[in-house]
């Protein structure tokens, strides 16, 4: 009797000590994943900040929407488009996929950059070429397309530098906010602007 007595402690002792182990190797496991997410959740505010600071443009990811309505845009299958400011790289994703674009994109959200990689190995986007840098340093000559999606003050300061630089064929999709001192050929649903 004594030892089955014995027995059962020291079985219940076991289950005891393991139940302990289980909770404090769940509480790590928690812990790990905790701080985890406090350093992307830091590296995302790091990266916003410093790409607001560089360059004044914050990121804002495309609607669902407005590429619906950029659906209605007549453009050359395998040619080239150059995202400017891209953050995600949604929209380049969408003319890659709806109209068969090669893609070139620029941005410096490290953040952004890294979920787009990880989007761009998962839906094998392989005709997307990301560069990270300031796209006030892009080349942009060889576009066939560009494409922004850039607040009003920014697209102020960038109207200038793309129309000296772009080639004169490029035709330039602007999704939102026009340029103030340029008339687009073309609008599509009061969102899409056109211009060459």
């Amino acid at each position: 009797m004594k030892e089955k007595r014995q027995k059962r402690k020291s079985r219940q002792l076991r289950q005891v000590v393991f139940f302990i182990l289980l909770i404090i190797g769940g509480m790590l496991v928690l812990l790990i994943i905790l701080l985890v997410l406090i350093i992307l959740i830091a590296f995302y505010y790091i990266s916003f900040a410093k790409t607001l600071f560089i360059t004044k443009v914050p990121y804002v990811g495309s609607f669902d929407r407005q590429l619906d309505i950029m659906k209605e845009l007549q453009l050359e299958k395998w040619k080239t488009i150059i995202d400017l400011g891209c953050g995600d790289g949604k929209a380049l994703r969408f003319f890659a996929k709806d109209f068969w674009l090669k893609g070139r994109w620029y941005d410096l959200n490290g953040f952004a950059i890294i979920w787009w990689k990880i989007l761009n190995k998962i839906l094998w986007y392989d005709n997307i070429v990301l560069e990270r840098k300031n796209f006030f340093d892009a080349y942009i000559k060889n576009a066939d397309y560009i494409y922004l999606y850039l607040f009003p003050p920014v697209m102020d300061k960038v109207e200038e530098w793309i129309f000296n630089n772009k080639n004169t064929d490029t035709i330039i999709i602007v999704n939102s906010f026009s340029f103030p001192n340029k008339q687009p050929f073309k609008v599509i649903w009061w969102k899409i602007y056109l211009y060459k």
